[in-house]
């Protein structure tokens, strides 16, 4: 459905706009590169815009348990399973289940740690991730390492590893004593749902390109013969990371679909810059390395150091500029000004790509698009939108999927059933190519040390339809959509 401007509350004047041009025909260094309704609240994140953060601090993915999941108010066990707040995401009672009984917006995720909550911050502890189903009420807790698996105490044999999407994990750090009577030993990965195609290890390395929990499997040969372990690998970035992926079919080589994935500065009014971005718009054209070295990226942030809202940031552990590590070159461009990593950015754009091609370094790689802000402000809205670039001739439907994640934990899924009606995912056809745009979610970071996590809050056309908003880039030219929601109250 295409909507106009009349459809919402508010039109803003015209902004400053950028002339779009040409994408390049590559995915290289040159190209331009869920949730519910209410809160959705990670629990098991950061609660200090980042400052304490330490995704990846050792530079290989090894051990860093626990620093990078606060629980700032000290919640407890007790007698009843609480919803809302700090609690929303913990075992209250300690009976093993997370928010059983407990109410929220189909297809809405959050964080989520069973057992003891005072034990979230021990060496080994991660929590995992929980949705909502279409009945309203909260699914099951998958995923993580628990106090009820005695997380604390799994430091010696093959135990939970950390890195940052883009760093490079040294996976043998996950093995512990395990392997130490290994004659011959490999390493096999498997991505977390949806992530497709799924890069290979190479050896023992490997390069996660989005967030998520990875299973690790290493087989080894020793003298008594073959043996076997799984451990967790955890990927997940500070602040905000905003992930974008399609479908890409395996019988067109690299003649694939193209979209790409747009984000407005928080609480601003401006229109959108359309294809190519502007000065309120972060997209291809303006977010990439290669704009933002040359001094012409989104001045959004004028923090003078974190958790404070920075334009630029270089962060004195090398492993924590995460935009270092990008692949097809374009880590090597950011690390090539050595200013750090820039807020907002577009770590990578893909243009074309071949989907049975597993080596993330390889240009022609079918990564996600993912746009960061490392050190998002409190309280204010940010926009997410998606623009369907081109069809590249061809003539399959896509569907899109907006993942948010917010200090390392999944807190929307949108594209997907669960949010709209009718119950279908979100569809670009190739009639839309170059036209089509797609007003998301507006997300926010509350400042509430209490309440971690953010607020994901979809947009429609009709909340009470819930209909999503498929526009032009025609109109989000003229208006940046509808009104901001209201700023959350503690």
């Amino acid at each position: 459905m295409v909507v106009t401007p009349l459809l919402w509350a508010a039109v803003a004047p015209s902004g400053c706009g950028v002339d779009a041009t040409q994408k390049p025909d590559d995915g290289g260094t040159g190209g331009k590169g869920g949730s519910g309704t209410g809160t959705t609240s990670s629990s098991g994140g950061s609660g200090d815009g980042g400052e304490t953060l330490s995704f990846g601090g050792n530079g290989s993915g090894g051990d860093g348990f626990g620093g990078n999941f606060m629980n700032p108010c000290d919640s407890s066990c007790g007698d009843t399973e609480l919803c809302d707040g700090i609690h929303a995401g913990l075992d209250d009672d300690c009976d093993g289940q997370v928010d059983e009984g407990c109410n929220c917006s189909a297809g809405a995720a959050q964080s989520c740690f069973k057992g003891d909550p005072a034990s979230i911050n021990e060496p080994g502890c991660f929590p995992g991730t929980m949705k909502c189903t279409e009945l309203g009420i909260w699914g099951p807790c998958v995923g993580g390492v628990h106090d009820t698996d005695n997380c604390a105490d799994m430091s010696q044999g093959c135990h939970p590893i950390q890195s940052a999407p883009f760093v490079t994990a040294d996976l043998k750090n996950g093995t512990g004593t395990f392997s130490n009577d290994a004659i011959s030993e490999t390493f096999t990965v498997a991505c977390p749902p949806g992530v497709s195609p799924c890069p290979a290890p190479n050896g023992n390395l490997f390069q996660p390109l989005q967030s998520g929990e990875y299973t690790v499997t290493y087989d080894k040969t020793t003298a008594n013969g073959m043996d076997q372990c799984t451990f967790p690998l955890f990927v997940g970035a500070p602040g905000l990371r905003v992930e974008l992926q399609w479908e890409w079919d395996p019988n067109l080589g690299s003649d694939t679909v193209d979209l790409d994935l747009h984000v407005h500065k928080p609480m601003d009014t401006t229109p959108w810059g359309g294809s190519a971005g502007n000065a309120v718009d972060c997209a291809y054209n303006n977010c990439t390395a290669f704009n933002c070295g040359l001094g012409l990226g989104p001045a959004w942030f004028n923090g003078v150091a974190p958790p404070d809202p920075v334009q630029w940031y270089l962060d004195p552990v090398f492993e924590n500029n995460t935009c270092y590590f990008g692949p097809k070159g374009n880590g090597a461009e950011w690390q090539g000004f050595g200013l750090g990593c820039h807020n907002p950015r577009l770590d990578i754009d893909n243009v074309f790509c071949d989907p049975t091609v597993t080596d993330p370094q390889n240009g022609s790689f079918c990564n996600p698009e993912n746009i960061n802000i490392d050190f998002p402000p409190k309280n204010q809205w940010t926009r997410i939108g998606v623009h369907y670039y081109s069809e590249h001739s061809q003539t399959y439907p896509v569907h899109p999927v907006v993942k948010v994640f917010c200090d390392g934990q999944l807190a929307a899924e949108l594209g997907n059933q669960g949010f709209y009606s009718p119950e279908a995912p979100i569809t670009f056809n190739a009639t839309d190519g170059s036209t089509r745009f797609w007003l998301v979610a507006d997300v926010l970071f509350p400042d509430d040390e209490c309440n971690v996590g953010c607020v994901v809050e979809p947009l429609y056309i009709d909340p009470v339809a819930k209909t999503p908003i498929l526009t032009t880039t025609d109109i989000v030219t003229q208006s940046y959509g509808p009104p901001y929601p209201p700023i959350p109250q503690p």
